[in-house]
Order: C-alpha cells, then sequence, then structure tokens
C-alpha cells in the first residue's frame, strides 16, 4: 500500500514569503492548496464548521498549520463516484416527486 507523504513548501512570491500544504500525490495531478491565500475569516469558519479544537485568539499561522492538518486527514473523494452518487439521489429525487403528482 502506497503512502503518501504531506509536504509543506515554502515559496516566494512578489518577494513574501508564501506556504502551501498538499500530499505528494496531489502535486502530481496539479492540485494545490495554498492557505495563506485564505482570509483569517475563511480559516475560523473552517475551524468553527469542523469544530477544531484551536486557542480563540490563534495566530494566522498556527491556524493554518491546524487547518492543513486537518483537511489532509479528510478522506479524499472520487470523482466518478461522487458523480454517479448525485445522479442516483437526482434520479429517486424526481421519481419521488412523479409518484407524488400522478395521484
Amino acid at each position: 500500500m502506497e503512502r503518501s507523504r504531506r509536504s509543506n513548501r515554502s515559496t516566494k512570491v512578489n518577494g513574501k514569503r508564501k506556504t502551501a500544504f498538499y500530499d505528494d500525490k496531489k502535486k502530481r495531478n496539479g492540485l494545490l492548496i495554498d492557505l495563506n491565500r485564505w482570509e483569517m475569516s475563511s480559516l475560523k469558519r473552517y475551524r468553527a464548521h469542523f469544530k477544531l479544537d484551536t486557542r480563540p485568539n490563534i495566530p494566522k499561522g498556527e491556524l493554518i498549520e491546524v487547518v492543513a492538518r486537518h483537511y489532509s486527514q479528510l478522506p479524499k473523494m472520487r470523482d466518478a463516484e461522487v458523480i454517479s452518487q448525485f445522479l442516483f439521489t437526482t434520479r429517486k429525487y424526481i421519481e419521488a416527486n412523479n409518484d407524488v403528482h400522478e395521484d
């Protein structure tokens, strides 16, 4: 079983140091999430939504680390699986509503 490693890469953009967190596997697929670009309010909403345990006045850098660690632990979604489940659910919903209106 291949295990992907979480990487922390630092680059300079417009003279400012940027840190991006990603899995090596995702890097090969061209996916990258730069949490430094997120507003503090977005990071706080993410923290509140997932009920992450942090200090109340945590600095942005530490909050980015907490969010990145949580995000990397989320189950990976497969596009085909999500689309087929969506279509299945939509079809069942339409069929259920058609049955109600035919009576």
